[in-house]
């Protein structure tokens, strides 16, 4: 069984999109770490799409993305559709694809629009201009907070960076873990912010920055994003021991 939802605008693309999803093994042109998904840069019409296969899911969430959570692929689609409608920039949806079986979800796909960008905020230390771009990015953060948008998987990697003379566009990827309110807490806006800028001074940079855009005291936004950058980094921690535990119980010679 397939489910298969095309963006309007594509419609009229569904059996092009079918053809391209048939063929995918085919190509070639992998975009970022294949380790977990893998996202292909294909061809399209004059242009390129980056199709996002999700890592086959085990027996329970074969199930649950099928009867009790939305799918990744799903959340990408609406989730893109949804950052669009209020203003925030990330590679045009397209569509999603979910295969499923008698039990559950077997495969799934998202369709997007390919975005060429400069460099991601994960490689923006490495750029002459660093600092007028952190800047931008921590007044990007916080329209992105003023629009009630909670990004579960924020880290640098899924910021796209596109130089505009002397501005920034930027965009959104790997959209499947956000959520959508009305307010977001103090507390959640940081602990959002914790996980992306983190070399000095370019820290010191961003907090000042965004401190200065959003009116939060300075003190106060500091303070609570080096506290969930010490959480984070207790909790990397905490699992690289207990992998290692496991490692001298289950392979001992």
């Amino acid at each position: 069984m397939q489910k298969f939802v095309v963006s309007n605008k594509y419609i009229k693309d569904k059996n092009l999109i079918s053809e391209i999803i048939k063929n995918f093994d085919d190509y070639t042109h992998i975009l970022g770490n294949p380790e977990r998904n893998i996202i292909k840069k294909i061809p399209f019409h004059e242009n390129f799409i980056a199709v996002k296969s999700f890592k086959k899911p085990h027996l329970i969430n074969k199930i649950v993305y099928k009867y009790f959570r939305k799918s990744k692929a799903k959340r990408s689609f609406e989730h893109g559709e949804k950052l669009l409608q209020l203003g925030i920039l990330n590679p045009e949806p397209i569509a999603y694809i979910e295969n499923s079986d008698c039990i559950g979800i077997t495969s799934s796909y998202y369709i997007s629009q390919c975005t060429p960008y400069d460099f991601t905020i994960r490689e923006v230390y490495e750029q002459a201009d660093a600092e007028s771009c952190i800047k931008a990015y921590a007044q990007f953060s916080y329209q992105v907070h003023e629009k009630g948008i909670y990004i579960k998987d924020n880290t640098p990697g899924n910021t796209l960076v596109i130089r505009k003379g002397n501005c920034y566009e930027m965009y959104l990827v790997d959209l499947n873990r956000m959520e959508f309110h009305k307010n977001l807490s103090f507390d959640i806006k940081m602990k959002s912010l914790s996980n992306n800028i983190k070399e000095q001074p370019y820290l010191d940079i961003f907090i000042n920055e965004y401190s200065k855009v959003s009116g939060y005291k300075l003190k106060e936004v500091q303070e609570k994003i080096y506290h969930y950058q010490k959480e984070f980094n207790r909790k990397i921690r905490s699992k690289a021991k207990f992998k290692k535990f496991l490692k001298t119980i289950f392979f001992r010679h």
